[in-house]
């Protein structure tokens, strides 16, 4: 579900693991910023982006731990709500990370709890559009 057209584009995954994503959203000309907290995947991802001759940026981040505000025009993450413990701050993340992000539903059973605090929309049964939270995870309005 991402974008035709990315050229350009300051595009991070969060947790991105073997990172096709990243590596679609750099063949479509984004400047991506793939990040994991495995040494593995991110070594694994820095192999398979030079073999099929794509540039990207590969690091090892914690996508829990601090980012810069507004430091990307696009985010997407697929499959990473493993645990209750990730709800909040991802609902408290992705709003501030870029103006929008593409999340990939892969049916853990906390995903609904991390939807009911932002504001999205369905793109398919799978995937949904955040543009912003409706409330902050401290009650406040977001």
């Amino acid at each position: 579900m991402l974008p035709a057209e990315l050229a350009g584009q300051r595009v991070v995954e969060l947790g991105c693991g073997l990172g096709v994503p990243s590596l679609v959203a750099a063949a479509r000309g984004a400047l991506v910023t793939a990040t994991d907290w495995s040494e593995d995947a991110i070594a694994l991802l820095h192999r398979n982006a030079e073999r099929n001759e794509l540039e990207l940026n590969a690091v090892v981040h914690d996508w829990r731990d601090e980012w810069p505000a507004g430091s990307f025009d696009l985010a997407i993450a697929s499959d990473i709500v493993y645990e209750l413990r990730y709800v909040e701050p991802l609902a408290a993340l992705l709003p501030r990370l870029a103006p929008t992000a593409l999340l990939g539903l892969g049916a853990r059973p906390y995903e609904m709890w991390l939807l009911e605090l932002l504001d999205y929309e369905h793109l398919t049964d799978r995937v949904v559009r955040v543009s912003g939270s409706h409330a902050s995870v401290d009650g406040g309005e977001g």
